[in-house]
């Protein structure tokens, strides 16, 4: 098979690969403990003012571009539908704001694409309720107008970052940096599991544990 210009690697070079993918998963893993190690309190206090969301009748909303989007839905899903099967609960109110082609496509024809999650957070959010906010570089500029809009609102903020935080760093109420540059697929590999952490906390805190606890 011919080797693409600009390429070194070719179909059949297998030990080459293998090695690659060790490389990637076992750093994924590193970056995975180092996150945990250095922000284990954070993950507990956004678990803990999620819960206080939920038990006080207010939602959470959720949003993000690209993967951060599907990572906002996919969240948001286990928190309504359920997260595991052994945890049986009521559903839990969660929003992603990037769900509706409808609301997103009409939004940025007419306000603009920045302002998309800032005027959902309008229609939805309230005093009570929690804004998740996801970026793996920390500049996407939707998001940031949705915590300002969240902030005027009286809504609680937390957010998912990525490299140096970016423009939104210090801008929520709590926050985790993934501290990786230079592409988004690690840093969403982290957010999602910090994710899933946080919904097993928020449900162990509401009192639906496993039948094993």
């Amino acid at each position: 098979m011919k080797q693409k210009p600009g390429c070194g690697c070719r179909l059949d070079d297998r030990p080459p690969y293998e090695e690659m993918v060790l490389e990637t998963m076992l750093y994924s893993a590193r970056l995975k403990e180092r996150v945990a190690r250095e922000n284990s309190a954070v993950i507990v206090a956004m678990s803990r003012l999620m819960a206080e969301t939920f038990d006080g009748g207010g939602r959470v909303l959720l949003c993000g571009n690209g993967g951060s989007a599907a990572d906002a839905q996919h969240l948001a899903t286990e928190l309504t539908i359920r997260y595991r099967s052994s945890v049986q609960r009521p559903a839990l109110a969660a929003i992603a704001l990037s769900s509706d082609s409808m609301a997103l496509t009409a939004g940025a024809n007419d306000l603009g694409y920045d302002a998309v999650f800032a005027r959902l957070v309008e229609a939805y959010g309230a005093t009570g309720d929690l804004l998740v906010g996801i970026s793996t570089s920390g500049n996407s500029q939707s998001v940031l107008n949705a915590l300002e809009a969240a902030r005027v609102r009286g809504m609680k903020t937390l957010v998912l970052l990525g490299g140096d935080g970016g423009a939104m760093k210090g801008r929520a109420d709590l926050e985790i940096v993934v501290p990786h540059t230079g592409s988004a697929d690690r840093v969403q590999e982290c957010h999602i599991a910090i994710g899933h952490v946080i919904i097993d906390l928020v449900e162990r805190m509401l009192g639906y544990c496993p039948p094993s606890l």
